[in-house]
């Protein structure tokens, strides 16, 4: 059915988006956290627990409150990436895009005649949409957020950069680490400037940004003016049952 995108009504705004990450395999659970006024929810398909027959009542739960749903996968493989916008997703996580041609295969394989060569299939997305309408109905409503998380997605920035039809240029911080041989490393310093100069990049040319936050570091994030930013709801959990166990045990 013909529903909006709101992330993606968002960075048309130039307005930041606000998504929650988990876990979360559960309908009912998404529906709650769905609920509570937020951009966007991000399901783990590369990580958590979510399989092919999750991703059509995932998604619905999303839309009961006009949330985009996000599902990141495990791979650029074309099929997987457009089974799960058959299914109902409204947008897709591709982790580590190192290179300009993998970002253009993903355009390829997300999008459909004249921008890529995304099988055809009409999703639950395209109910009540004449056929000859979907096509472009699909093209604009997806969400794709290419995660640069690697040297060498760093090194070729600026040639990623120029793929069109990316929504989104995700910055992630942990395997970024890794890669950089520093994930053990309890100074920070380095990693956060590599990703504060890698979002100034994004920014510089005129593209959308994100990157994962906190709440330790929201208020320099929103005054960067990223244009998506990534919560982890276990942080919310963990703070809360630390602040009832403090509170008890005075």
């Amino acid at each position: 059915m013909n529903r909006l995108n709101k992330i993606k009504e968002n960075l048309k705004s130039n307005k930041t988006s606000i998504v929650l990450s988990g876990y979360f395999d559960s309908p009912n659970y998404v529906e709650f956290i769905s609920s509570l006024n937020v951009d966007g929810i991000w399901l783990e398909g590369e990580h958590g627990p979510i399989d092919f027959k999750d991703i059509p009542n995932l998604s619905r739960a999303c839309d009961l409150y006009d949330v985009t749903s996000i599902f990141r996968i495990t791979s650029h493989d074309y099929g997987l990436i457009y089974r799960y916008l058959d299914l109902g997703a409204q947008g897709i996580v591709v982790p580590h895009v190192s290179t300009k041609e993998q970002a253009l295969n993903i355009i390829n394989a997300s999008k459909y005649h004249p921008i890529g060569s995304r099988g055809m299939f009409i999703s639950r997305r395209g109910l009540k949409i004449p056929q000859q309408e979907y096509m472009d109905f699909a093209n604009n409503d997806s969400l794709i957020i290419a995660i640069i998380e690697d040297l060498e997605g760093l090194k070729n920035l600026d040639d990623i950069l120029k793929v069109d039809n990316i929504d989104v240029f995700f910055v992630a911080p942990n395997d970024l680490a890794q890669s950089m041989g520093i994930a053990n490393n309890n100074s920070k310093d380095i990693l956060n400037q590599t990703i504060d100069e890698s979002i100034a990049k994004i920014k510089k040319a005129k593209k959308k940004a994100g990157t994962l936050t906190n709440s330790n570091n929201i208020d320099k994030h929103l005054n960067m003016e990223i244009d998506l930013l990534l919560f982890d709801i276990n942080q919310f959990i963990k703070e809360g049952i630390s602040n009832l166990y403090n509170k008890i045990k005075k």
